[in-house]
């Protein structure tokens, strides 16, 4: 069949009006037409091979894109269509060279980049990715895709300051771009910015109601603490889908967070129930029991879970605090060991060499013990080097530099080395036999509670020192006990349950023959200020001490106090390991923090602490309630110790 130049144009454009109308049967025939008469025209080919594609046909597609391509050759969307099918079945090279000829035929063609750059990224070459989308930005600046993909592309390379400027360039340009309001959440999310993130969130709720940016949202409040908020935002989610099982673990883990623990385990078991294999619903509901210190259930619960999901790193370290909390040492600190495993992990662990220590004997031996986790947790666990000090050859010691005097000199046969980060060794490998993690001694050392020492106290301040700071508070007034106080923890995860305010103390401020010493690190000028406003109590605050930059002076000025009142916190730790005597004010499950363990009203870490643990359950009254119980106890230890001079 012969057919006109014109005849043939006007046919081509009836097929693409057809195309264009979602018509693809009239179009594909029409297009057969022109092919039937024409078998090179490469438009005609080019439009079949986008029927086919749209229809995943992708082998014909690519057939007919590569006999469009031999028949027009200069012709960019044929080559930009072949890229699209090579890529769609994964022929990475032949699909860039594609792109690449497409580019250079017409080199204003931003689709070609965009698209070359979302493969590139998907085929781990993000480097060449960031380049081809840097360029898409560059020719069409007002184009928001460039700049999303871009930042996306840096945000996986970790470098998120610049993913930023180009999320929030992508925004700027469309300020409806639902996934560049999610990255960016999530961007400041991991940097514990969560009011922006909180903001890109609700921006992407006004964009899309879904119950899952719902529970994001409340996810999010939960972590800034906010929990009403939160819980509002979960039962929003739920409204929507009330059988999901990720809704109901969300809520209920909120739920948990607000110590509302009958509901939050009635929620956790629907989730159960609606998900048998929910590995994350036994984990939140084995906190409410944990919390209600049964830890038997809790313990089923996490070991049903475990064989739901054999391995996992999470439910292992899970499991490990169940024993340790009860005890059960040998299971708990093997357990423990899982802090270094899985994607969620805890700790950070070292490169070998030198090899790892397991048990075998040190004579003439040199071993690296390095600290691990903060400033509290290193105190506590350094209680067992003097062990390996006394078996080793040579004992190196690792910690952050804020305790190497202190250790220094607490542990003179030792090498004690401050690190740069937890994760890099300041000492070389070379001379050294074994190294190990400090608290990982502890399945070594302390296989049982008789295993712990009883001693008084480990570390050393600078005498010196405190005896200088012990005059200047004895010179406050002469005659009175001095007591030092520490009422707040950082700790991102538990601080609410570690922190109290110091105005609900009254009746431990109020008692006479005191002369009080504030311990807090941070800033709690307000906090001071406060105290005096309503109690009219007068905190010494000593300005040369800062914890947070020099903990030698801050050991020296506990080592001053007659006697500690404080929440866990870092300042109990310091009391502890210099045997000053010390009231630990301990809100919530001994879950939460294990190494005070169960109802003990003494520690095996520490001869000289007393625990004092509230009697009351946090779901039935609020924080403040259970502090002033504390309070009240520890006010009556220190009255009894004003009245007697005695120690506790």
């Amino acid at each position: 069949m012969t057919v006109r130049p014109t005849e043939m144009l006007n046919l081509l454009q009836k097929g693409v009006t057809h195309h264009q109308a979602g018509r693809l049967k009239d179009a594909e025939a029409i297009y057969n037409r022109v092919i039937a008469a024409d078998p090179g025209n490469a438009n005609a080919l080019n439009l079949l091979g986008t029927i086919a594609f749209s229809r995943s046909q992708l082998a014909q597609a690519k057939a007919l894109y590569l006999r469009a391509a031999t028949s027009g050759p200069n012709i960019a969307s044929i080559h930009f269509n072949l890229a699209n099918v090579l890529a769609a079945t994964d022929d990475v090279e032949a699909a860039l060279k594609s792109y690449e000829r497409a580019t250079a035929l017409e080199p204003g063609l931003g689709d070609a980049y965009l698209n070359m750059g979302v493969l590139l990224q998907k085929a781990g070459r993000s480097e060449e990715a960031a380049a081809s989308f840097r360029k898409l930005t560059t020719l069409l600046v007002a184009d928001p895709r460039g700049h999303f993909n871009l930042g996306i592309c840096l945000k996986a390379q970790g470098k998120a300051a610049e993913a930023e400027v180009s999320l929030k360039r992508a925004v700027s340009l469309n300020a409806s771009y639902l996934d560049a309001h999610l990255a960016l959440s999530e961007i400041y999310t991991s940097a514990e910015r969560l009011s922006d993130a909180l903001g890109h969130t609700r921006a992407a709720l006004a964009l899309d109601p879904s119950p899952a940016y719902h529970s994001s949202l409340g996810e999010l409040l939960k972590r800034a603490g906010d929990l009403d908020a939160a819980l509002e935002a979960h039962r929003a989610a739920l409204a929507a889908k009330p059988e999901d099982p990720v809704f109901l673990h969300n809520y209920g883990a909120t739920l948990y967070a607000a110590r509302q623990l009958p509901e939050a385990e009635r929620v956790l078991e629907r989730a159960i129930a609606l998900k048998p294999d929910f590995t994350k619903g036994y984990i939140a509901l084995a906190k409410v029991y944990e919390h209600r210190e049964q830890f038997d259930q809790a313990t089923a619960l996490l070991q049903h879970a475990l064989k739901l999901d054999p391995g996992s790193a999470e439910l292992i370290f899970k499991l490990s605090y169940c024993y340790l909390v009860a005890g059960v040492f040998r299971e708990g600190w093997r357990d423990y060991e899982y802090r270094f495993v899985g994607a969620e992990r805890r700790q950070v662990a070292r490169s070998t060499p030198p090899a790892y220590w397991r048990g075998e004997k040190l004579d003439g031996k040199t071993i690296l013990i390095w600290m691990e986790q903060g400033p509290g947790d290193q105190i506590l666990y350094s209680s067992m080097i003097p062990e390996i000090v006394a078996q080793a050859g040579h004992c190196i010691v690792e910690c952050t530099p804020r305790l190497a005097p202190v250790f220094a000199r607490s542990f003179p046969k030792a090498t004690v080395r401050p690190y740069l980060t937890q994760s890099e060794a300041a000492a070389p490998a070379d001379g050294i036999d074994y190294q190990i993690a400090v608290a990982s001694l502890g399945q070594f050392l302390r296989p049982d509670f008789a295993s712990f020492p009883v001693r008084a106290g480990y570390l050393k301040a600078d005498t010196e020192r405190t005896e200088t700071l012990r005059s200047r508070y004895r010179a406050v007034s002469p005659g009175n006990l001095i007591v030092g106080l520490s009422w707040r923890s950082k700790n991102q995860d538990i601080g609410e349950i570690k922190s109290a305010e110091l105005t609900m103390w009254p009746e431990i401020l109020g008692t006479a023959g005191v002369t009080f010493v504030n311990l807090q690190y941070g800033d709690c000028a307000q906090d001071l200020a406060d105290v005096k406003q309503r109690l009219g109590v007068e905190v010494f605050h000593d300005a040369e001490i800062d914890p947070l930059h020099n903990m030698d002076d801050f050991f020296a000025q506990v080592a001053a106090m007659d006697l500690v009142i404080s929440t866990s916190n870092t300042t109990i730790h310091v009391a502890g390991s210099l045997n000053v005597p010390t009231l630990l004010m301990l809100l919530g499950s001994p879950a939460d923090i294990w190494y005070w363990f169960r109802k003990r009203p003494d520690s095996p870490w520490y001869a000289s602490l007393r625990i004092l643990r509230s009697t009351l359950q946090s779901h039935d009254v609020k924080s403040e309630v259970m502090w002033g119980e504390l309070a009240a106890e520890a006010a009556e230890h220190l009255r009894r110790l004003t009245a007697t001079r005695e120690a506790l």
